[in-house]
């Protein structure tokens, strides 16, 4: 007979302990288990929501430039010399604002010189007027030759026209000495000054280039292949890093007719004021709305999944997510349109999303994960 080791009973007791443990709780899980959740010790937690309706605006984005609208550079219409420049480059100038004086010598003489002539005129008229008037009453008791009347009369005609050449080169004087006088014609900034005092300058001498800086154009390139969805009137959103986080929004003035040649784009237009701060030259970005829809489903972009059947989004149904192969559409600030898949109410998965598979068990939590 074989004799065992006083201490065995003790070992053989504890086993059997552990088996009877062990054996009870698998029965405990058995009860949890087979319950409402089965899988419920893998169940995912996830937030949810509810799919939504707004309006999605479908737009084209483009990287352009803005211009003034109003870019003169004035010249001189009368040869002069240059006496006096009286602004300086990028000096804010306003409508009618003298910029350059020229030398009015010699127009201010052929003003006086127009003037005598015409008193001369004026006086030479009087007297053959009477002289006329005589003439005519000798005639009308036939003690005047017709001749004599006709020359008369016919100095007078010749007077009155030479009257009338005088005050003409003195409107010409005038109108020089006018324009003697540089003037802005538009609000803007002094972009170039183009002659200093005591240059002499001719009839064309570019001497003051003017920047219109308020009205203003945004020049907006857009890929051929986007022509047909670009119409006049279209609301325009366009913003510049030179004054950030200001939005203006405008319509389409114009679309050029062809297209550009070396990018393959059509030239979209945009007729606006400037709001403060922008500048001609300066990058603008824009976008375009091409269509509105009303009552677009939108949901969060952080619930739609990329999955080999393609993109999806997980319905919640009594405790399980359910995959549904959505279509997408136009993307927003957190936010993703869906064109096909889900309607409007749906509860949908929004956190937790990534790492779900269809039907499997989730767990609805409050808080963020």
């Amino acid at each position: 007979m074989i004799k065992l080791p006083g201490y065995f009973p003790q070992i053989l007791l504890a086993l059997i302990l552990i088996i009877s443990l062990l054996a009870c709780g698998g029965s405990a899980d058995g009860e949890k288990t087979g319950g409402a959740s089965p899988n419920a010790s893998r169940a995912v937690p996830v937030q949810l929501t509810l799919v939504e309706q707004k309006e999605v605006l479908v737009e084209l984005y483009s990287v352009g430039r803005l211009v003034s609208r109003n870019t003169p550079s004035l010249a001189a219409e009368i040869e002069a010399r240059v006496v006096e420049v009286l602004v300086e480059e990028g000096e804010a100038v306003q409508e009618g604002q003298t910029l350059v004086l020229l030398d009015t010598t010699k127009t201010e003489l052929a003003r006086r010189e127009a003037q005598a002539e015409i008193q001369r005129l004026k006086a030479s008229i009087a007297n053959e007027q009477r002289r006329v008037d005589r003439y005519r009453d000798l005639k009308t008791k036939d003690v005047m030759p017709q001749e004599r009347l006709d020359d008369a009369e016919a100095q007078l005609a010749v007077y009155q026209a030479s009257l009338l050449a005088a005050e003409v080169h003195l409107a010409i004087a005038e109108d020089q000495l006018a324009k003697a006088r540089l003037l802005s014609p538009v609000d803007g900034v002094v972009e170039t000054r183009h002659v200093s005092v005591g240059d002499f300058v001719k009839n064309g001498t570019h001497m003051v280039t003017v920047t219109d800086t308020q009205s203003m154009r945004a020049m907006l390139p857009f890929p051929e292949t986007v022509g047909y969805q670009l119409k006049l009137g279209q609301t325009l959103f366009l913003e510049s890093p030179i004054n950030p986080g200001h939005v203006l929004e405008v319509t389409v003035t114009q679309i050029r007719p062809q297209v550009g040649l070396m990018n393959r784009s059509l030239m979209v237009i945009a007729d606006l004021e400037n709001p403060g701060e922008w500048r001609p030259e300066a990058t603008v970005e824009a976008s375009i709305v091409v269509e509105r829809r009303p009552d677009a489903v939108v949901v969060p972009a952080r619930s739609v999944v990329s999955r080999p059947a393609g993109y999806v989004v997980y319905v919640f149904e009594s405790g399980y997510a359910r995959q549904r192969i959505v279509e997408t559409g136009e993307k927003g600030d957190g936010w993703i349109e869906i064109r096909s898949g889900l309607q409007a109410g749906d509860e949908i998965v929004k956190e937790g999303a990534y790492y779900l598979s269809d039907g499997a068990p989730v767990v609805v939590q409050e808080t963020a994960l």
